[in-house]
C-alpha cells in the first residue's frame, strides 16, 4: 500500500509540460481561379492551381472565347504551369513562372502570293511573373504577365500567332 501511495504522489506532482501553440500548421494547397480581365473581355478563362510547398506550384489554365466582342481567332489555350514563390508568407507574393501552352488558332496563312485561313495546333513554351496576394480568409488575387514563342508549326515565318501572351487578373479562393 506504502508503495502505491508513493506511486500517486510522484504521479501528480510532476510538472507537465504542454506547448500551447502547435508546431504543425494546416496549409490549404489548392486554388480555383477565373481571369476577370479575360472575362471581361470574352474569354471563358480559368485555372486550378496546387501548391506543392510554401516556394512552389504547379496548375492548369483553360482558355475559350464566348464572345465576338473582340476577334481573337483563338480556338482554345491549355496552359501547365510550375511557379516558384519569393515572398515571406506560404505560396504569396512575387512569382516566377515556367509554362507549356497548346493553343489552337485560326489564322491566316500567306503562301505563294495567295492566303488561306487555317486552323493550326502549336505548342508554346515561355516565361512569366507576377504577384499574389491571398487573404487570412482565403481569397486570392493575382496579376501576372509573360510570354512565349510557338515551336512546331511549319508555317511559322508567314503567322501572326507566332508568340503566345499570358496575362491576367486572377481571382480565386485558397483551400
Amino acid at each position: 500500500m506504502k508503495k502505491l501511495y508513493i506511486a500517486i504522489v510522484l504521479f501528480c506532482s510532476i510538472n507537465a509540460y504542454s506547448q500551447t501553440e502547435s508546431s504543425f500548421s494546416y496549409t490549404k494547397f489548392h486554388e480555383p481561379k477565373l481571369n476577370l480581365g479575360y472575362l471581361i473581355l470574352g474569354n471563358f478563362d480559368v485555372t486550378y492551381e496546387h501548391l506543392l510547398s510554401e516556394e512552389s506550384g504547379i496548375g492548369v489554365n483553360l482558355m475559350v472565347p464566348f464572345d465576338d466582342y473582340i476577334d481573337w481567332n483563338i480556338n482554345y489555350n491549355l496552359t501547365g504551369y510550375y511557379r516558384f514563390y519569393f515572398g515571406e508568407h506560404y505560396a504569396d507574393g512575387f512569382f516566377g513562372e515556367v509554362f507549356a501552352n497548346l493553343n489552337s488558332v485560326q489564322d491566316t496563312i500567306e503562301l505563294d502570293g495567295g492566303s488561306r485561313d487555317e486552323d493550326i495546333t502549336d505548342l508554346a513554351l515561355g516565361l512569366s511573373g507576377g504577384y499574389k496576394l491571398v487573404s487570412d480568409g482565403g481569397v486570392v488575387l493575382e496579376v501576372f504577365l509573360g510570354g512565349g514563342r510557338n515551336l512546331f508549326s511549319e508555317y511559322n515565318s508567314e503567322r501572326d500567332f507566332d508568340f503566345v501572351l499570358r496575362a491576367g487578373l486572377n481571382v480565386g479562393y485558397r483551400f
